[in-house]
């Protein structure tokens, strides 16, 4: 990584940001093409590798940078000492949808990279995932589900939300720059779960977003 990179204006710097991380969330490393990147960023591939010096330094850096990101916009979200599952998962999506008002494809690229199959660059990522992983999983250490003990039940329910909330912020790629509706969808998902799991009346749709 050549340093002369954050010399870039931010605009220059998040557009070949953008053009990797949207290229190695659509195909995973092996199957991205720097061709690809150089194409959607509109610059030469001469001055690509002169600041990312190969696809695995790039992928490497754009992979730090992700979590970095999303870390801090947790850090700005999500209320450490909540302790309702549902309400934790809701404050995470707020979070994973407004990363993508600037970098659209950021939380796709974390998800894709946790089952990249090159095992050379997953080792060579496995810091920042593990850092990541280890966030994630120290919010929703504590959070309970009302009544549901039981742990099958808990983790299905758990797979129905992160299946649900991925799909959606797939689905709705092309709405990344409006992350409040992006997010007002996976809210209502959340609260029907939450609803049905614990037997609770629907809130007034009035209800005032965290």
């Amino acid at each position: 990584m050549n340093e002369k990179f954050f010399d870039l204006s931010r605009e220059k710097q998040d557009r070949m940001i953008n053009g990797a991380i949207e290229i190695f969330a659509k195909n995973g490393y092996k199957h991205a093409s720097t061709d690809d990147m150089v194409k959607a960023v509109g610059i030469s591939k001469g001055l690509w590798f002169h600041y990312f010096g190969s696809k695995e330094g790039i992928y490497v850096f754009v992979y730090d940078y992700c979590v970095k990101y999303m870390l801090l916009e947790l850090s700005t979200v999500v209320n450490e000492s909540e302790r309702d599952y549902f309400e934790l998962i809701k404050q995470i999506s707020f979070a994973k949808t407004k990363v993508g008002k600037n970098y659209p494809y950021l939380t796709i690229f974390l998800e894709e990279a946790a089952h990249e199959p090159q095992n050379g660059i997953a080792m060579k990522t496995a810091d920042s995932r593990k850092i990541y992983e280890e966030r994630i999983a120290t919010l929703l250490k504590f959070s309970e589900m009302g009544d549901v003990t039981d742990k099958t039940k808990r983790e299905r329910i758990k797979k129905i939300l992160d299946y649900t909330i991925s799909s959606i912020i797939r689905e709705k790629i092309d709405e990344a720059g409006n992350p409040d509706a992006v997010y007002r969808e996976i809210k209502a998902y959340i609260e029907l779960v939450r609803d049905m799991v614990l037997n609770l009346p629907a809130f007034p749709k009035n209800e005032q977003v965290f």
